[in-house]
């Protein structure tokens, strides 16, 4: 079994996972650390776009020449998604709604991803009394990176047609809305609860879009889930930290994918 765990650079939660549950199959972790702490994986810029210029893409030249992927698994970052650093209207660069004049006055509309303008960041700046310590111009490279990282996990899928392809981020996240309304690609939504396969972990609800039904679990005890994660496992301070999923949780996912490349 051939897995290519892309986004896997940080703490290389799915390397660990395959590694203690899965020893017979072979992972590779692509992707970059941007804490430069790790060497286990593929050093590879997966929001490239230097083919524009040439015409070649140094994604897919790497790509090409590793073992065709029975399964792929991604978790592209969800900074430009969040709705933890959202803004009115939308994330912190995406623009979700707009006004629009109407015999009826002002409305809002869903929009399809127009960018958020310079003047509705710094209004939100102000009204939320500095949560944003990034400026316009770091916010700006999230969004590129962000949009740029989501749709080559899309092309590196339809490139190489995995059996089980799984992508992972926040169930909240716009990246969701992303993908179908701009490039009409849809899959299963698998709605996880971190805390049901860890109780070290918080709840954190979490979505794993896949081409399968993965019957993944979620925390109905609610007094149980909000003591859950707050003891044991100190609060995560690091960008590869707050990557991190559950093994067990992990085990879950490629236990199901197994069964279904068996039949």
């Amino acid at each position: 079994m051939i897995i290519w765990a892309l986004f896997d650079s940080g703490n290389g939660c799915y390397t660990q996972a395959v590694g203690k549950y899965f020893p017979q199959a072979e992972i590779f972790p692509i992707g970059v650390d941007i804490e430069n702490k790790n060497s286990h994986f593929i050093n590879l810029n997966l929001a490239d776009y230097s083919e524009i210029f040439n015409g070649k893409s140094p994604i897919f030249d790497k790509l090409d020449t590793l073992p065709k992927p029975d399964i792929i698994l991604a978790s592209p970052p969800c900074e430009s998604w969040s709705l933890w650093t959202s803004l009115k209207g939308g994330t912190n660069f995406w623009q979700m709604t707009q006004e629009i004049n109407t015999l009826f006055g002002e409305v809002k509309v869903p929009t399809a991803f127009t960018l958020q303008t310079r003047e509705n960041f710094d209004k939100a700046l102000e009204n939320r009394h500095g949560f944003f310590k990034a400026h316009w111009h770091k916010t700006l490279y999230k969004r590129v990176n962000g949009e740029l990282c989501a749709y080559n996990t899309l092309r590196i899928i339809e490139r190489y047609n995995p059996k089980i392809w799984v992508i992972e981020n926040p169930q909240t996240s716009k990246i969701w809305e992303y993908f179908q309304q701009i490039h009409d690609f849809v899959g299963i939504k698998n709605i996880a609860h971190y805390n049901y396969y860890d109780e070290n972990f918080p709840k954190k609800p979490t979505c794993f879009l896949s081409n399968i039904d993965l019957n993944l679990k979620i925390t109905l005890d609610k007094a149980k889930a909000s003591l859950k994660g707050l003891e044991g496992r100190p609060s995560p301070s690091t960008y590869n930290e707050r990557s991190d999923i559950p093994l067990e949780l992990i085990k879950k996912i490629l236990n199901k994918a197994q069964k279904e490349i068996s039949k």
